[in-house]
């Protein structure tokens, strides 16, 4: 059995979480009552979101995408600790929702995530392996949280109005599927491939 497979499983998550997040969209939009059942459903997908999402990362890595060493684990190390941070931030909003834990552990994990990915974009700039567009989808993952909150939602909140937060951090699902496209059938072949792979892919 061919390596390939596991590795676009794991780019599979990633796409599931994108698709997850942007459905939380309307969710948002339309049930913004947090007493709302309905907003109590857009906390746990984002939480089962956050959690497929992990298998954005460690694909970039699985694939090799990025050169192997302390700079890629260190960017694919602080995006799932954003991630875990996130999921559980959003499941003490839902089980302990007057412990103020959820208030704590979600910006940071969001941030973290941000952070995370631009280290592993820019490491994926510099291995040069990705073709074209998909060179860019993994900083691209990073800039769009860091983009929204430094443009939208800070100034939004400086003129004494509430954060429009939940809305634009779902769209950025749609640079997560972008993400779990380029695991998933990027033709690429990781460095530890069989060479049974590689020629199979010259000829």
């Amino acid at each position: 059995m061919s390596v390939l497979p596991r590795f676009r499983l794991i780019g599979l998550l990633c796409l599931i979480g994108g698709i997850l997040q942007l459905a939380d969209t309307p969710l948002d939009l339309w049930w913004s009552d947090p007493t709302s059942p309905v907003h109590a459903v857009a906390r746990l997908i984002w939480a089962i979101a956050n959690l497929a999402l992990i298998g954005g990362p460690i694909g970039i890595i699985a694939r090799r995408f990025v050169f192997p060493g302390w700079l890629a684990i260190a960017g694919a190390g602080v995006t799932i600790l954003g991630a875990l941070s996130q999921a559980s931030g959003m499941i003490c909003y839902l089980f302990l929702p007057n412990s103020g834990a959820g208030q704590v552990l979600t910006p940071p994990g969001g941030i973290l995530i941000a952070l995370g990915m631009v280290v592993l974009g820019i490491a994926a700039l510099l291995r040069k392996k990705l073709p074209g567009w998909q060179a860019w989808v993994p900083l691209l993952v990073g800039l769009y949280f860091i983009a929204q909150l430094v443009l939208i939602q800070v100034p939004f909140f400086l003129r004494k109005r509430h954060l429009i937060f939940a809305p634009l951090v779902d769209l950025w699902g749609f640079f997560w599927v972008l993400l779990g496209v380029v695991i998933v059938w990027s033709e690429t072949v990781p460095a530890h491939a069989p060479l049974t792979v590689v020629l199979q892919k010259k000829s």
